[in-house]
């Protein structure tokens, strides 16, 4: 809201090229806000509203910005800067980055970092893209279990300012192997000279391998600020923050939204303001899923064309196909829509397909059936009760199928391995429209060969 009411006068100072009057209004503000700002602003102008943020605050401000914004922000300094931003962000932001740029221009970057950040930068980077370890950061607070509480507040308060949280502190042995975890608000609550290891409470974890989308199930579930990530042999190597992962679901949930809508979408696409994205980006992303519906939807006008004599004899027939194959897409898409947030979620996983399906089948009839009585009695009053009985079996077969196949592709393309997003509504309907004009006509063609 603030940076709707100030944005004239913020453009009136770039224009003006004001930057010290800019300057101090920016550093009233959040780092986040100021990030969107940025976001929002022509191209050109985002490197300089940046350039003029003091060292300490454009830190903070960097990681918030979108992966495109951050390369065109790093294009703009010079070596000393970049040395001096990436050195001092935190492990799992600065990976973040270097894993969203070329590899060729990410080598140079890590060249420019001193011995420690760049070991420690190549580590995570050598972490499969979707899991877990290029999320980690290996900035948290570790207790051992014979210290005594005061041992550990004295521990605590050495290396708090390490750490990326310190809500959660974490028990390990002299192995690094994970025991457990204990709220720090609970040190203060109990004896001084208690062990760590009397009031050590069990722990969710996460292997570093697991595909990042588990961490999000496991943080909501069990309402975690940061969650451990540990090693093949248990040890603990490094934490997992809310605030990461809220930063991948939104991206998870954006791309599925994006793919239900048959749009592409990749990580330098939709980074900026869809109101200043470029004409021909948003034609790029739209573009490809549209030519292939096309040509998808090209086998219904074959099947129309097989039937052409029919439907010549019988116009009214015509009437009805917009409707009948409307409900089958719509019928599916709903189907679908279910199970693929159903599956994103872990309520549902692929072992449970079967048991969905009988569900299905008998949604679908009770819907088929509802459908059908609607379209008998407008088939009445449109044609007669030949052309009703005929639109309203094809509607609930329509229907019926229609559902089934939602239900069954995303379970299909989740046991392929393939995104389920992808099964959404243009998708879908195009199947929809084909399977449910060819069942339209052949029923119709097969009445009226009985009835001659």
């Amino acid at each position: 809201m603030l940076k709707e009411l100030l944005q004239p006068e913020i453009e009136d100072l770039i224009e003006e090229k004001d930057w010290e009057s800019l300057r101090d209004i920016l550093l009233l503000w959040q780092e986040v806000e100021t990030a969107n700002l940025i976001t929002s602003l022509k191209n050109d102008d985002k490197y300089k509203v940046f350039s003029i943020l003091p060292r300490d605050y454009y830190l903070d401000v960097f990681p918030e910005l979108a992966p495109i914004d951050q390369r065109r922000i790093i294009g703009n300094m010079d070596e000393s800067d970049i040395k001096y931003l990436l050195e001092n962000m935190n492990p799992d932001d600065r990976t973040y980055f270097l894993g969203s740029i070329p590899s060729s221009l990410s080598e140079n970057i890590l060249k420019l970092l001193g011995a420690e950040e760049r070991e420690m930068s190549s580590w995570l980077l050598a972490y499969p893209e979707e899991s877990i370890g290029r999320l980690m950061t290996p900035q948290y607070i570790s207790l051992k279990p014979d210290w005594t509480v005061r041992e550990s507040f004295e521990y605590v308060r050495r290396n708090i300012e390490e750490s990326e949280t310190y809500t959660t502190l974490y028990v390990i042995d002299s192995k690094r192997t994970l025991i457990g975890s204990i709220a720090l608000r609970k040190l203060f609550f109990t004896d001084k000279n208690t062990l760590i290891s009397e009031i050590t409470n069990n722990c969710p974890y996460i292997s570093v391998y697991e595909n990042q989308e588990n961490a999000i199930n496991i943080i909501k579930k069990y309402n975690l600020h940061s969650l451990a990530v540990v090693d093949d042999r248990h040890s603990m190597i490094g934490i997992v923050t809310v605030d990461d992962i809220m930063d991948i679901a939104e991206e998870e949930y954006t791309d599925d939204f994006y793919k239900m809508a048959g749009i592409t979408s990749s990580e330098d696409q939709f980074d900026d303001n869809l109101k200043i994205t470029p004409i021909f980006t948003l034609y790029r992303q739209r573009i490809f899923w549209l030519l292939i519906l096309v040509f998808i939807n090209i086998f219904s006008g074959g099947v129309i064309s097989i039937f052409q004599n029919t439907l010549q004899k019988h116009i009214v027939l015509v009437v009805f196909l917009p409707l009948l194959i409307g409900s089958g897409g719509n019928a599916g898409s709903q189907s679908a829509t279910l199970v693929i947030r159903s599956l994103a979620i872990g309520d549902v996983v692929l072992k449970d397909w079967f048991y969905m399906l009988s569900k299905e089948l008998i949604v679908a009839s009770i819907l088929g059936l509802s459908m059908a009585l609607g379209t008998y009695i407008l088939g009445i009053i449109r044609g007669g009760f030949e052309i009703a009985a005929i639109v309203s079996v094809s509607m609930f077969s329509i229907v019926f199928i229609g559902s089934i196949i939602g239900l069954c592709l995303p379970f299909v393309l989740t046991k392929l391995n393939i995104d389920p997003a992808i099964s959404g509504a243009p998708m879908l309907t195009s199947i929809c429209d084909i399977i449910g004009t060819a069942l339209y006509c052949s029923i119709a063609a097969l009445a009226f060969t009985i009835l001659k």
